[in-house]
């Protein structure tokens, strides 16, 4: 019996560019699975639950019988797969090729991922990668930032991620913790807001769906006037209470509508530094968090008051020159950019051939 939850075949096997590759992505409740052709197109896709919770062996175990089980229902074997990228929700430890403490899963910490990942796959190259680096590369290979030679991915979730990629490497850093962006310092003040970090001052303290949902919480409690008042319900969680702002902004509620902007102003701010350091050439945003995304009302009223807030603080023709827009790959960004990051490092070894 199979152990996929989810399962689609996009087109024959025969008809993909070569060589193949895969992309594994370990997020939320599932592990995806894609075979991914040398153009960056997902020749099939699979998922199943992760098993995290299992512990870091058990898990690895269960991602090698899936992948097995993937290549046999898209009709090839692992002969043909030149590498593989793994894509998780944390860092590696560049020195031991181990994870560094997963905030989500601690009991990973200092399990050596791509070992164990290439003995039980039987892969001949399997590679690791943070799960916003890879989203990043795969806006960058095949999405919305396709022909940029650099570019900056911000998933604004529960917590903010980041990926950068330039000229089709991603930084990494020399601790495995290379665009951190989500705790840039915004607000260096004695007041300011406490990011789960347990650090003060954090633009994810300011900017994430969490963040978001408690602004919200607390201009209810002192009496503004919203919606939002009748519609939040004490046992709503945070991320409920986000969305639920969300779509009071879209009925033109004013106190959703401001605390979206002032969002908005924050990441501004966030993305000026960013913008000071590494000046990539497209800035998208993606995540659960898009507020509609592309060509919704409040998405580019939102994306707007981003772009006011860079230009009016970039040194001159560095925000102005910027590609601002909402990344367009959703939830297989991952599990593509895993495939196209281990397919970079490929080549590097000459193992694809441009």
């Amino acid at each position: 019996m199979g152990i996929m939850v989810e399962e689609k075949i996009f087109f024959p096997v025969s008809e993909a560019a070569q060589p193949l590759f895969v992309g594994m992505n370990f997020g939320g409740a599932y592990l995806k699975i894609g075979v991914i052709d040398n153009e960056g197109r997902t020749v099939s896709f699979f998922a199943t639950p992760h098993h995290g919770e299992r512990g870091p062996d058990a898990a690895t175990k269960h991602a090698a019988q899936a992948l097995q089980e993937a290549l046999e229902k898209t009709g090839t074997t692992l002969e043909s797969i030149v590498a593989a990228g793994y894509s998780f929700p944390g860092s590696l430890n560049p020195k031991t090729e181990t994870i560094y403490r997963p905030p989500n899963f601690p009991d990973w910490h200092g399990f050596p991922i791509v070992a164990k990942l290439t003995e039980y796959t039987g892969l001949k190259s399997v590679m690791f990668c943070n799960n916003a680096n890879a989203a990043a590369y795969a806006e960058y290979w095949v999405g919305a930032a396709k022909g940029a030679q650099s570019t900056c991915l911000l998933l604004l979730d529960t917590g903010i991620g980041c990926g950068i990629i330039v000229e089709g490497r991603e930084i990494k850093g020399a601790n495995g913790f290379g665009g951190e962006f989500g705790h840039m310092i915004v607000d260096p003040s004695p007041g300011a807001r406490w990011c789960g970090c347990l650090r003060q001052g954090h633009l994810e303290a300011y900017c994430s769906s969490t963040a978001l949902a408690r602004r919200a919480k607390e201009l209810i409690e002192v009496g503004h006037p919203t919606v939002l008042k009748d519609q939040i319900m004490p046992h709503d969680e945070l991320l409920t209470i986000a969305r639920k702002t969300y779509e009071a902004a879209n009925k033109g509620d004013e106190l959703a509508i401001n605390i979206i902007l002032d969002t908005a102003r924050f990441l501004g701010l966030g993305i000026v530094t960013l913008l000071h350091t590494i000046d990539p050439e497209c800035v998208l945003i993606g995540g659960e968090m898009m507020f509609g995304g592309k060509g919704s009302k409040i998405g580019e009223m939102f994306l707007e008051r981003v772009r006011e807030e860079i230009e009016s603080r970039t040194i001159a023709g560095l925000g102005q020159n910027l590609t601002l827009d909402f990344a367009a790959l959703g939830s297989f960004a991952s599990m593509i950019g895993a495939a196209g990051l281990a397919r970079e490092e490929a080549a590097l070894f000459s193992v694809v051939e441009d």
